[in-house]
């Protein structure tokens, strides 16, 4: 469902107002369910209504009637007082502007009394409009003079919800504490405690002269809150408390001439529970004493569909003047409670049908007959006028899928077999892109590489895009390395091309000192780009030649080299024979050695020995 807070009745019940979130703002006649207005504000979507209510602002209306009884001619002037319906809608800009129903236009706009967006509004006949916002302020309003009244600090949250006392001494605000306000003196009389979240609805009502109740409702609560406004007691727990099955959404109140208290809330879930409540004190939960409902036919459906309840207002003789539907197609009906049962059904069946008679009452243009043999005559033209034949006309073009794809810029895109027209050119999207400063177009043709399509198009270039295209390319010279070397091919087919016209031009100079300056800053570079380039290829040539030096080193100082078997046929058995042998005789040649060396130490051993025998017996 929509924001209950851009959505209100007026105070009489003749007509309903909505914003939705596309910032439009629509008001119904509610006799006849019809869309009266609509008004679509300044910004609607920078700055959208977020919430509004009715307002009424006496007016004279002056009569002029000329006198019977004298020949001279004098004007009777009579004044009358009349009640403008007039709609306030705040913005999130902290802006309100009213709009006149009447007039259906806007008749001003009130401005510099909130920073931030508006979160609540409200009306009386006594004092005026109050607004409250999300800069934690409210304000009183000088509609007459478009100006700031008062304004005082709210406290330290957000105000969601505003009422006023019908006395107009007092006023209430809330956040999830409500606030009982002295307008005199701007005082908090009382505060009340028992909502968990932010409160969305205050109906303050008077029974009597000495008993005046509030009745409240906040978001994710499933009951309202009835307090006694008394400031000689301190009652920290409500009066009584309304048990609900949903959240509700809006909430009208009546009292009757037995001081009894009629509440009609309507819940998120679309339906309407009416309660009866006798002011005696404190008392239980109460049930509501009328669920009200709204079903598609039957007949239509299988199943029933629930049609949702939107908003409802308590009018005179205690009937109910419900709005259901959806807000694209919206029906206003007046009903007549009957509490004879607890649960109270209204079957429409039209509610269905209402785009089909939409359509009919809209569309009053016969359909064009179709069938049999019908034949058309132009008004002026004989009956043996002839048909054009368009087929033939049609056969000498090419179909549109072929015309974009000559246009198309890639040319390997084309068909395998099919050769390019001779005169294949790019000058329409070359054009096209220079006049619109499309960089997607200019680099998409700019940037093609087909010399042949560059000098087709350069050939068919008016004179006048010369200096534009000439602008372009010295962009491309300015960047990088490829889009250089495309520009210098574009720049040489071109000067080749229109020579002669870039000669007898008279500010030629001016045209080509860019490109010019830019040639001589890159040949000033050329010297020392030469030099590093052959720094850097003589630094890279040494490293790949001590590389390769130091891999034959290492594949010389190798003492064992391993070889893998080939994968061919031949080459393994050969190989492996001779790796064979080869190691036998190492080991045969390395044994040998051993047994020499073993040898000799022995007989130097047995020498040593002999030597000391003698020394030791002479």
């Amino acid at each position: 469902m929509a924001n209950a807070a851009c959505t209100a009745f007026s105070q009489d019940g003749q007509y309903f107002a909505y914003c939705g979130s596309d910032g439009k703002l629509k008001i119904w006649e509610t006799a006849t369910s019809r869309l009266k207005q609509e008004y679509v504000p300044n910004l609607h979507l920078y700055s959208p209504c977020s919430v509004l209510c009715w307002i009424s602002v006496n007016t004279q209306a002056t009569t002029t009637s000329l006198s019977p009884w004298k020949k001279r001619r004098r004007k009777l002037i009579s004044e009358e007082v009349e009640q403008k319906g007039i709609i306030a809608m705040g913005s999130i800009n902290g802006k309100i502007t009213l709009y006149d129903t009447a007039a259906a236009a806007v008749c001003g706009q009130l401005e510099n009394g909130h920073s931030s967006c508006v979160t609540a509004l409200t009306w009386s006949a006594n004092c005026g409009l109050f607004t409250a916002a999300d800069d934690y302020h409210i304000v009183e309003w000088n509609i007459k003079e478009n100006g700031i009244k008062c304004k005082w600090k709210s406290g330290k949250a957000k105000v969601t919800a505003l009422a006023v006392m019908q006395d107009g001494k007092s006023m209430i605000s809330a956040e999830r504490i409500i606030k009982w306000w002295n307008l005199s003196t701007k005082q908090i009389i009382r505060t009340f405690t028992g909502h968990a979240g932010q409160v969305t609805s205050l109906n303050p009502i008077t029974v009597n002269k000495n008993a005046s109740y509030l009745i409240s409702g906040a978001s994710e609560d499933g009951y309202l809150n009835i307090w006694a406004l008394d400031e000689t007691k301190n009652d920290k727990c409500s009066v009584a408390t309304l048990a609900m099955q949903d959240e509700a959404l809006s909430v009208s109140v009546h009292v009757n001439e037995e001081s009894q208290v009629m509440v009609l809330a309507i819940t998120r879930s679309g339906q309407a529970h009416v309660f009866k409540y006798q002011p005696n004190g404190r008392s239980k939960p109460l049930k509501p004493t009328l669920n009200i409902a709204v079903a598609s036919d039957v007949h239509q459906k299988e199943t029933i569909q629930q049609i949702p309840i939107l908003m409802a207002k308590l009018i005179e003789n205690e009937k109910l003047l419900l709005a259901y539907g959806s807000y694209m197609n919206l029906t206003f009906e007046k009903v007549t409670p009957d509490f004879s049962d607890k649960i109270q059904y209204l079957i429409r069946s039209e509610v269905k049908r209402t785009k089909e008679r939409k359509e009919e009452s809209v569309t009053k243009v016969k359909a064009t007959i179709t069938e049999d043999n019908v034949e058309y005559i132009v008004p002026g033209a004989g009956s043996t006028a002839t048909k054009r034949n368009r087929t033939s006309s049609a056969g000498s073009q090419l179909p549109l899928k072929d015309r974009l794809e000559n246009l198309s810029l890639n040319v390997e895109t084309n068909a395998i077999g099919r050769t390019p027209s001779k005169g294949a050119n790019m000058i329409q999207l070359l054009m096209q892109g220079l006049n619109s400063k499309d960089r997607t177009i200019l680099n998409n043709v700019l940037f093609t590489k087909n010399e042949r399509i560059i000098r087709n198009t350069i050939a068919k270039l008016p004179i006048q895009a010369i200096t534009p295209l000439l602008k372009e390319l010295c962009a491309m010279l300015q960047g990088k390395t490829y889009p250089s070397k495309i520009a210098t091919m574009w720049l040489q087919i071109l000067i080749t091309t229109h020579a002669a016209h870039l000669l007898s031009h008279p500010d030629i100079g001016e045209s080509l000192s860019p490109i010019l300056s830019l040639i001589d800053a890159k040949l000033m570079l050329l010297t020392q780009i030469s030099r590093l380039r052959g720094r850097v290829s003589l630094i890279t040539g040494q490293i790949t030649r001590s590389k390769e030096e130091q891999d034959n080193n290492i594949m010389e100082e190798t003492l064992l080299v391993y070889q893998d078997a080939d994968s061919s046929d031949e080459g393994p058995a050969v190989e492996e024979v001779d790796l064979e042998s080869e190691s036998d005789e190492n080991w045969e040649e390395m044994s040998d050695q051993e047994e020499q060396e073993e040898h000799n130490e022995d007989d130097n051993k047995s020498v040593i020995s002999k030597d000391e025998n003698d020394s030791i017996s002479s």
